[in-house]
């Protein structure tokens, strides 16, 4: 079901990325799509591969967040925190670090700030294209605490 509701978010974020000009969300939007639809695959090769991608697109979302310019001080926190922890998440989860648990545990961070500017702006933008993604996969990892 968590897979479903991934993907089709992720589709989702691909319709919202065409509808505005530029080249950065756009990219970060179809590598997620990309990322996800990999694994409906099965193979355990591909899904590793995959996850691996989306990993350097949560560094790519953090790496945006500091270069775009045109954005409000807390639409850049949201971009720049929720890209930090994902990262840091991932990369312990891809090298098996001791720890994960609590790093998931601190997604309910990015989760409240990017609640907070969705609420807050009310209003469709292009970064909304993949932040909706990231939202709904940092809560599906904070809520994995508590299902596993």
């Amino acid at each position: 079901m968590e897979k479903l509701i991934i993907s089709a978010v992720a589709i989702l974020g691909t319709i919202i990325a065409i509808k505005f000009k530029g080249l950065f969300h756009k990219a970060i939007s179809f590598g997620l799509l990309i990322t996800v639809l990999l694994v409906w695959t099965g193979d355990k090769y591909i899904i590793k591969g995959s996850f691996i991608g989306l990993t350097i697109l949560t560094i790519t979302t953090f790496i945006y967040g500091f270069t775009v310019n045109d954005l409000n001080r807390l639409e850049k926190i949201n971009i720049i925190t929720m890209g930090l922890f994902l990262t840091v998440s991932s990369i312990f989860k891809l090298l098996h670090f001791p720890g994960a648990g609590e790093i998931k545990l601190s997604m309910a961070v990015p989760i409240i700030i990017a609640l907070a500017t969705f609420v807050k702006g009310r209003k469709l933008t292009r970064e909304m294209s993949f932040m909706i993604f990231w939202l709904v996969y940092a809560t599906a990892e904070f809520l994995r605490l508590w299902t596993n």
